[in-house]
């Protein structure tokens, strides 16, 4: 779809929004154009090229985009700008995976793609109950927390 526009567009060059005059915008006008086109879509203000360039950098380091795609695409001239979202969304994943352990292991869920059931070779998992104080062992009572985890 973006390449019938882009084809079919008055195109000089590499500029591919021009103005009514068909001259590449100023950056200035380009950023009051930006406001203008959020409002007519309805999207609140404070929305920029900036941060839309921004957006597009974490959705392209989300999808494991290389540093170099990152830098090609984004525009940057320096690697370490490129690393930076590289770096975000890896910290990113790590903390969904390590969420997602501890959800496994509070609801004995297994993840994608685990067999379900005890591991062969493995004995079978022991409870651990806790008291109220944050120690082992205790009366189970209704009203105490009680936390199962394997051991």
């Amino acid at each position: 779809m973006l390449s019938e526009i882009l084809d079919a567009a008055d195109r000089r060059g590499e500029t591919v929004l021009v103005n009514a005059y068909g001259e590449p915008f100023s950056a200035k006008s380009l950023t009051g154009m930006m406001a203008h086109w959020c409002k007519l879509a309805g999207l609140p203000k404070g929305l920029t090229l900036h941060g839309l360039r921004k957006s597009l950098g974490v959705y392209l380091a989300e999808a494991e985009a290389s540093t170099r795609q990152l830098m090609d695409v984004l525009g940057h001239d320096d690697i370490d700008h490129a690393e930076l979202y590289s770096r975000e969304a890896s910290q990113v994943r790590l903390a969904v995976q390590g969420m997602d352990r501890v959800v496994r292991l509070v609801t004995r869920k297994p993840m994608l793609g685990e067999p379900i059931g005890e591991p062969r070779g493995e004995p079978p998992s022991k409870v651990l109950i806790n008291n109220d104080n944050g120690g082992p062992g205790g009366t189970r009572t209704p009203n105490q927390a009680v936390m199962s985890r394997r051991l």
